[in-house]
């Protein structure tokens, strides 16, 4: 929502002069620690609120800019502050223009405002307009004391709300709280021999100050004042939200640092609802130095780069705004949070997509009638669905496509504390090689069957997770490569490696399956190193094995599959053992 277009503050604290034009629905303020960015968002508090501070008392001498300050006694004048905030008519009243300025100013011998605005534009139609205005501003430090104001606004939102229903049963619950107390009251005296009476608030807004939301933690109900900072303060852009979509009045927030206490995934989660949510019903003014927030761009989002730098009178340090174009510009000053801003984006994403694809998972797993069996990708399901099809007599699981191994331990997890009683099993799949194997040492914890490559996740829910096995012909390849190497030799065996190598050789033949070279990083405390692993070590092995010290091309697995589903039932042999163990670890209590 854009209620205002443009703001102008003149010498507030440590800005002598700033202009914002163009504002937008959510405005990003950002800039290093001190940079005077806070002073922007009280500058505004000061226009609305005649507050600098949150529920403070504006006081002229400790606001006024000292270069200001300095310059009014120099020259024997009178200092002011002022802050000029151009508006959209955005109500299309007719009686205002589509955009008209007002202009408000402070002196020491004053603590209220002087206003100026259009001489075309009356005074009380002014004040109709501002009086439909209601600006919220949210410290950065958020103490118990905010949560009790902005439930005293939610109690007026919802008295205001007539689908609510509170109007009418307000004075019968404060009556029948006196009355309760009297009673109370009449105790204490007759016992003690003196009167206490509680002090019974005289209205619903003072009842709602000392409420609290009542908040989940397992089965029990915490009060939100008991739980966590971060927790606390995801439930205020929520309130005001509610507020504004329940009030007649339409809503500008002043938000300082919204991420505070706030791991990264959650803060990128509020920097969307903000953006996609909270900005369509307010307009939205915050400060931040996190990159969820530093990160959003689009049309209804405008950035600003704040600093402190010698651009006033004499040289000397001032607060200056700019709009950021070119966000290089920013991340030269803001270190660390810039250069962690792709990755930090990259990583909320793909943790996202995992949630998203672990809820199809589960609603899948639901309806499931068969075991399941999670496999790394599309191309593994493709081949293993084959294989059972070729081995066994009839079908006694459904393969499902993840998408990395990642993916497939994760679900795991989620599904070993989730999985309701009675359902089929289900087993995770890793290929075995370095991803696979990392993967599945994240469950070494856990009990592993010695018949089998299966570690159990959670017994009674029949939750599993294992590697695919060397396939026979290579365990004496790999025993020969290992005496020639120091340490444990781990060859990555990935699923395309299971079949004969006469089938990987037509394979290759054909086209559909591409192999790479498999570069190693080498070195010791002087030198860093790529070694070529399959040159090295190629002479040691049969040329028709050279494949174990090769890479399979990501971009040939799922032509491989398909090419591989048609080959006949012998060039699947090796996988008879492994679908055994699977066929005996998913009939556990399945009766």
């Amino acid at each position: 929502m854009r209620i205002l277009d443009k703001v102008e503050i003149y010498y507030f604290r440590s800005v002598y002069s700033a202009s914002l034009r163009s504002l937008c629905d959510l405005n990003v303020f950002i800039g290093k620690n001190d940079a005077g960015k806070s002073n922007i968002l009280k500058a505004l508090n000061l226009f609305f609120n005649n507050d600098a501070d949150f529920e403070s008392d504006f006081e002229f001498l400790r606001d006024l800019s000292r270069i200001r300050e300095e310059e009014a006694r120099s020259a024997k004048g009178r200092a002011t502050i002022w802050v000029r905030v151009t508006f959209n008519n955005f109500l299309k009243w007719s009686s205002l223009p589509e955009k008209f300025s007002i202009k408000r100013s402070w002196n020491r011998y004053d603590g209220r405002p002087t206003d100026s605005y259009p001489k075309n534009v009356p005074a009380t139609t002014i004040g109709r307009y501002l009086s439909g205005l209601s600006f919220h501003y949210v410290p950065a430090v958020r103490g118990r004391d905010i949560f009790s104001h902005y439930l005293e606004l939610l109690h007026d939102s919802l008295m205001d709300d007539e689908k609510a229903g509170l109007k009418e049963s307000a004075s019968e619950l404060l009556d029948r709280i006196n009355d309760s107390t009297t009673d109370m009251s009449d105790r204490i005296r007759i016992g003690l021999g003196f009167d206490s009476k509680v002090q019974v608030p005289e209205n619903l807004r003072e009842l709602f100050q000392a409420l609290d939301f009542a908040t989940k933690f397992g089965t029990h109900d915490i009060p939100l004042q008991l739980r966590g900072d971060g927790i606390q303060a995801r439930h205020i852009p929520f309130i005001l939200d509610f507020i504004a979509r329940h009030s007649r009045k339409s809503h500008i927030w002043a938000y300082e640092e919204p991420e505070n206490s706030l791991e990264m995934t959650r803060a990128f989660e509020l920097a969307e609802q903000f953006q996609s949510d909270f900005s369509k019903q307010n307009q939205i003014f915050l400060t931040t130095h996190s990159p969820a927030f530093y990160d959003l761009g689009g049309s209804d989002v405008s950035r600003w780069y704040v600093q402190s730098d010698k651009s006033g009178p004499g040289g000397q340090d001032v607060t200056t705004v700019s709009e950021i174009r070119d966000t290089d510009i920013a991340d030269a000053e803001l270190g660390m949070a810039a250069v962690v801003t792709e990755r930090s984006r990259e990583i909320f994403e793909r943790v996202t997509s995992l949630e998203s694809d672990i809820q199809a998972f589960s609603e899948r797993l639901a309806l499931a009638e068969l075991p399941q069996v999670v496999t790394e990708g599309p191309s593994d399901k493709i081949i293993l669905d084959a294989c059972t099809d070729k081995l066994c007599d009839e079908a006694f699981c459904e393969f499902v496509a993840s998408e990395g191994a990642s993916n497939v331990s994760a679900y795991i997890k989620t599904v070993a504390r989730m999985q309701a009683l009675g359902r089929p099993a289900i087993a995770g799949i890793f290929d075995n090689d370095a991803a696979g194997r990392a993967e599945v040492k994240r469950f070494s914890s856990f009990h592993r069957d010695n018949r089998t490559h299966f570690r159990t996740i959670n017994r009674t829910r029949q939750v599993y997770a294992g590697l695919l096995p060397v396939p026979d012909c290579l365990e004496p390849v790999l025993a020969e490569l290992g005496k020639h190497v120091e340490g444990d030799l781990f060859c990555p065996i990935s699923i395309e490696f299971m079949f004969p190598p006469k089938t990987i050789a037509d394979a290759v033949e054909a086209g559909v399956l591409e192999l790479k070279t498999w570069m190693l990083p080498a070195r010791d405390g002087e030198l860093a190193l790529r070694m070529n692993a399959t040159a090295q070590l190629g002479h040691l092995v049969d040329p028709e094995f050279l494949y174990v010290l090769q890479i399979v091309e990501q971009s040939s697995k799922m032509k491989f599959a398909n090419w591989v589903a048609s080959r006949p039932a012998d060039d699947y042999r090796y996988f008879a053992p492994f679908i055994s163990e699977l066929k005996d670890i998913l009939a556990v209590r399945q009766d």
